[in-house]
């Protein structure tokens, strides 16, 4: 029996152990719950008070710019906006923690407002109650940290402002709510520093961005449709997926200029003369190519004619010795010896091919051009006087058919009895040379050919 009672005895005491230790959390438990719900009235009645001012602020607009400076605040208290009727008229001048409120308006630049509604005295909210009451809030709510009394900061880290240009230095554990009015309408879209989990548009702009010439600095990515801008400094390489315009120059800093990586070719720069087609590339193109000097270490073909541009005239001084021109005729002419020359015929033959009477014919069967010379035209009687004539064609294979390629005639007494006439034979053409002074008969032909 004495073990029974004690067995008993120790089961009353677990459960008694167990029951405190229920009662110890629960007690917890309702304690976050009122905590949670203070902070909720907190949050509200802040929320409460800032919307009154934005009204009362709208409504008064020119009023209370024309008192705001940069530097002094316009003053609104709780009992102007119960008087005015933004407020109920039983509405407390404390929150919950026994804290009052000063609602503060700053004019930093003309017509643009930004208000700050702080909580002054009371009692001081722990940390973390004030970072859930700034989120019950929304984007305006903020609080006064003690990591930092000198600045208010907003619900994840939207806004922060310093107190000082306010005039009012409320202490850690204080609430804070931000407005901000440009030309009397109230800007409540705060942009979030940090992600805020299932409200992606908090990170979002929904107009241009003006950064007031300043820099955007550390960024990662940049991800943009356009990006216009007056310099861009890249230090790393630049890929375009598509075209690339300029309207000035592409101007290389280093040897290299324009590199194509599918054909292993380009344009680069290895010394201040000369532009160079980087693997010995060669330029292919169906219109002009103009220079000042054309200059070639190998071989240079032509697919047409050769056109020298260049008029000079032969026996005149040139330099240097191996260049080609022409005279104003189109012969070509060569710098030899400092002097421009026609072109120089070496070797050749002379003959005499006989004398004749009246008229004669050959053919060139030498292959080569041929010089004919003839020499006489008078009469053979020697009673004609001073009279000769002389005349000779060519057979033109191409034109089939006879051209007059010389002549000459004396009619009268006076002067010279006989004349010369000189032409060129084409290799494979037959030339003829006839003679009949006037009234002597048949003329007395000497021929002499000269083969090239």
């Amino acid at each position: 029996m004495k073990y029974q009672r004690g067995f008993g005895a120790l089961e009353v005491m677990i459960c008694l152990i167990i029951g405190a230790l229920a009662t110890v959390a629960g007690a917890r438990v309702y304690t976050s719950y009122l905590d949670r719900q203070v902070n909720r009235s907190a949050g509200e009645q802040m929320g409460i008070v800032a919307d009154a001012a934005a009204k009362y602020i709208k409504d008064n607009y020119a009023a209370i710019t024309a008192v705001a400076t940069p530097a002094a605040p316009a003053v609104i208290t709780t009992a102007m906006l119960r008087a005015t009727g933004y407020l109920p008229a039983g509405f407390s001048d404390t929150n919950v923690y026994g804290q009052d409120y000063r609602i503060l308006a700053l004019e930093p630049t003309a017509n643009k407002l930004q208000t700050l509604i702080v909580t002054v005295n009371g009692d001081v909210i722990r940390e973390m109650h004030l970072l859930e009451i700034s989120k019950l809030m929304g984007a305006k709510g903020g609080y006064i940290s003690s990591t930092n009394t000198a600045v208010a900061f907003g619900s994840f880290g939207g806004w922060q402002t310093a107190l000082a240009p306010y005039g009012v230095a409320p202490g850690a554990g204080h609430l804070a709510t931000a407005l901000f009015f440009d030309d009397g309408a109230m800007v409540t879209d705060y942009l979030y520093r940090s992600a805020v989990p299932g409200q992606p548009q908090l990170n979002r702009m929904n107009t241009s961005i003006d950064m007031g010439n300043n820099d955007l600095n550390n960024t990662d990515a940049v991800n943009a449709n356009t990006v216009n801008a007056n310099t861009a400094n890249v230090s790393g390489n630049t890929s375009t997926a598509g075209e690339t315009y300029t309207g000035g120059w592409f101007r290389g800093r280093g040897d290299g200029l324009i590199y194509n990586e599918k054909w292993n070719g380009g344009w680069y720069m290895a010394d201040p003369q000369w532009m160079r087609s980087y693997a010995d590339k060669g330029i292919y193109t169906g219109g002009a190519m103009l220079g000042g000097t054309l200059q070639s270490t190998g071989r240079t073909t032509v697919g047409e004619y050769l056109h020298v541009a260049g008029v000079a005239t032969a026996g005149v001084g040139c330099a240097p010795n191996g260049l080609e021109a022409r005279d104003s005729t189109g012969l070509p002419l060569y710098c030899q010896s400092g002097l421009w020359k026609t072109v120089g015929i070496s070797g050749g033959s002379i003959s005499f091919d006989g004398t004749y009477l009246g008229s004669m014919s050959n053919y060139n069967s030498t292959g080569k051009p041929m010089f004919v010379s003839a020499y006489g035209g008078y009469g053979s009687g020697g009673t004609c006087g001073n009279r000769y004539q002389m005349s000779a064609s060519v057979y033109s294979v191409p034109l089939g058919g006879w051209i007059a390629v010389a002549g000459s005639s004396h009619t009268y007494d006076v002067g010279s009895k006989s004349e010369s006439i000189g032409f060129m034979v084409p290799a494979g053409s037959t030339y003829t040379i006839s003679s009949a002074p006037y009234a002597c008969g048949a003329g007395v032909i000497h021929v002499s050919e000269f083969v090239f």
